[in-house]
């Protein structure tokens, strides 16, 4: 029910969203705004015990960190200041209705500004970091291979975005969690799950596309001459 609820209201916020927006169709312009914001609507970084739960190893790429939002990704791959970012319309509203609702938490929110002439894989790092209890030895690990590097974050992976007949999304993303021990006196063990999602999406729309723990807002505009 609560699931269904966080859902409905996700949808909601989209088509009232959606009903004051412009939409953008200029096609001199190769360049297009990426907007995103990752959701969690299960708070809980536990699980049951599964004696069959496969560790998923973590997988690094060359990705970029978008370290300002609305930041052009130029050819060398890095993200600098876009001059006319004040002109663009941002997510701030979703931003607002999500904080005021306590049945999601905001893991991530990003926006950039990219051509489509080359594939670039943006990072995604973030939600509850489990370093502290780790370098504790609070929780164990049963294989070193899914921590990846730094920070020891609940979601880390990346988006990109492909551009031919249709826009394309592919998200990889690894959730770690901390699963139950099957002994009284046992430490929990961190383990961890891929999710690979691939879904076409249609320009100047905002798509929510739902998995399990976590859901992904997104919407690409076609940059118009200001």
């Amino acid at each position: 029910m609560k699931k269904k609820f966080i859902k409905s209201f996700l949808i909601l916020l989209i088509l009232i969203s959606e009903s004051f927006a412009n939409d953008v169709n200029n096609e001199n312009s190769d360049l297009y705004q990426v907007k995103i914001i990752l959701i969690e609507h299960n708070f809980s970084n536990n699980l049951a015990y599964n004696k069959s739960h496969v560790n998923e190893k973590f997988f690094d790429n060359d990705s970029i960190k978008i370290n300002s939002n609305n930041c052009l990704i130029n050819k060398d791959q890095s993200c600098v200041k876009y001059e006319k970012d004040y002109k663009l319309e941002t997510f701030k509203e979703y931003i607002k209705a999500i904080e005021a609702d306590n049945n999601i938490k905001i893991i991530t929110h990003l926006e950039w500004i990219q051509n489509f002439n080359d594939i670039l894989n943006v990072k995604i790092k973030n939600g509850y970091d489990y370093s502290e209890e780790i370098i504790n030895e609070d929780i164990d690990l049963i294989d070193i291979d899914i921590i990846g590097l730094g920070k020891i974050t609940k979601y880390e992976g990346y988006i990109n975005i492909t551009k031919n007949k249709f826009f394309k999304i592919n998200l990889n993303l690894l959730e770690r969690m901390k699963m139950k021990s099957p002994g009284f006196f046992e430490k929990d063990i961190l383990v961890s799950k891929k999710y690979k999602i691939s879904q076409k999406i249609k320009l100047n729309k905002t798509t929510y596309i739902d998995r399990d723990n976590f859901g992904l807002i997104i919407k690409i505009e076609k940059i118009k001459d200001f």
